[in-house]
This record gives structure tokens, sequence and C-alpha cells, in this order.
């Protein structure tokens, strides 16, 4: 993410002269040359608030790029996440710096959770984790992530839950759900091929597309029938038992693509040496190489 989108640039003064001269021509159709004057004056009025709004994320993003990184987040994330570890110095410094404007900008809402800061740096590092890689890329369809205290069931209760099955959910209005003891276990064992973070991010990305169908989104026409062909094949090998990633990912196409993301992120060297092609796909996609740094480091399976 950048401090500026590309589009503000020139969208926020585009806005601005619109309302002007829509101003104007209205004021001037309805009342003449007094109508005119007075259409300018409020179009401008309502332009400049409007640059102003549009604006202020700008703002807002340039005030947390320039404070420094806390070290106390850098020390937390070293200890508990083996992805931020295993980072280039070029690397990390990007992430940190998408952290600070994800933070910055989004809701983080505890249901009888206190919000730490350290929760809502497990949170914002799952998001970054899979956007890292796309300098452009922004979270415009997440609106509120919102913390439980536990699994809950279909009726989102935690409390007399009647199957509290789940550990996350994410919704087509972009809201996601997460345990926070399932978040907690994701980041405690990093090569389970388990995080329902990266999970349920990896859906909003579906939604990106406004559904969920399981193809990630960028992807069009032969790429796309790539995909999915990949995915058939890796569903019908997950069905055998012969995979690597979650057997939940054999259900639909949209859970295959959201496990995939997690043996990637999480169980990449064996990933690559089993699934070099959905690896090498992924890879490409979330420009990333994760096994890679794994080798850097001297890990071996």
């Amino acid at each position: 993410m950048r401090a500026e989108r590309d589009s503000d640039r020139w969208f926020a003064p585009a806005a601005a002269g619109v309302s002007v001269v829509a101003g104007t021509a209205v004021g001037g159709a309805a009342f003449g040359l007094p109508g005119a004057a007075g259409g300018l004056l409020v179009g401008g009025g309502a332009g400049w608030a409007l640059a102003q709004r549009l604006s202020r994320r700008t703002r807002t993003r340039r005030r947390a790029l320039a404070t420094p990184f806390p070290e106390r987040w850098r020390a937390y994330l070293e200890e508990r996440y083996d992805h931020f570890e295993r980072m280039a110095p070029d690397w990390r410094a990007r992430f940190e710096a998408d952290l600070r404007i994800f933070l910055a900008e989004q809701r983080i809402t505890g249901v009888g959770v206190d919000v730490t800061d350290e929760l809502r740096l497990l949170v914002a590092a799952s998001a970054v984790t899979l956007s890292v890689g796309w300098p452009t890329y922004e979270w415009d369809q997440l609106t509120e992530v919102l913390l439980y205290a536990d699994d809950f069931d279909r009726d989102w209760r935690v409390e007399d839950a009647e199957d509290p099955d789940r550990a996350g959910e994410t919704h087509p209005w972009g809201t996601i759900i997460l345990s926070v003891p399932s978040l907690e276990q994701s980041f405690d064992d990093p090569d389970d091929a388990f995080h329902v973070g990266l999970h349920e991010f990896a859906h909003l990305l579906d939604v990106d597309q406004s559904h969920f169908d399981g193809i990630p989104p960028g992807l069009s026409g032969a790429a796309a029938q790539a995909w999915t062909q990949l995915a058939a094949k890796e569903m019908e090998r997950l069905r055998r038992g012969r995979s690597v990633l979650d057997e939940y990912g054999s259900e639909e196409p949209a859970e295959f693509f959201a496990c995939a993301v997690e043996a990637f992120f999480e169980a990449s060297l064996a990933l690559r040496r089993r699934h070099a092609e959905l690896y090498a796909a992924l890879r490409d996609y979330f420009g990333q190489d994760p096994a890679a740094w794994d080798d850097a480091r001297g890990l071996a399976l």
C-alpha cells in the first residue's frame, strides 16, 4: 500500500471541479446570473469539502508512515510470526509499512474480548501477508474485523453455542469474524498448514470479485481456466488423502483456495516438494517465494 493512491491524486481535484461546474450550472439555470454566482460559491464550498475528505486518507497514511515502527511490535512479530522472521530486510520494511497503514485505517472490534495491540498486530499481519507483494493493493472490501472470545456456531454464538465448530467466517459485505484462541493458535505452530487469519483474508480476496468462486481475483481467461483445472486436480488428490492441504479444502473451490493459501505460507517447503505446480502458481500470484526464503535460512523438511 502506498501513502497516496494513484486514483486519489487525480480524483480529488476532478471531483472538486465537477462540484463547482455543477453548482454554477444549476444555479444559472434556475436563477440566471445571480443564481450562477451563488451556485459557484456553493459548488466551490462543496468541492473543497469533498477534496478535503478524499485527501484525508492520504494525510492519515503519511502520519502513520512518518511514525517509526515500534520496536516492541517488531520484537513481538519476530517472536510470534515465522513468516515475518523469514523475510529479507527489504520485504520486512514493506511489511511494516503496510501494517501501519492497515492498522491506521481498519476497524478491529472485540466481542467479549479486550482488543490489545498484540491482537491487532496478529489480525493485520494475517492480511498484509497476502498483499505485501502487491504495492498498489487496497483492502477496500474490508468493513470490519470482529474478534470473538472463542469458536462459535452457525448463529455466531459463543455462549450457549450448540455446535461451536467455526474458528472464522467471512461475509460478502466485508466483515470477518475470528476466534481469538484459534487466531493465536495459528501463530503458535508455523508449520501445520492451519491459519485462520490467512484463511479468512484469502476468502476476502474472493469477495473482491463480489462472490466466492475460488478463483484468485485478477485472473481471467486462460489464467483463470488454468487455475480451475489445477484446483480440480488438487481437490481430487485431497479427497484421496494424498495432500499437504487441510482436507477442508476438498469441499468446494472457495475453500480449496483458502486452504491452499494457508499451506503456501505455513508449509511452504512441503508444498513446493509435493505440489510443485500449485506452489509455483501461488508463488507467481502473490509475488512471494517463502520456500526459497526458508532455503536461505538453511531449513529443510
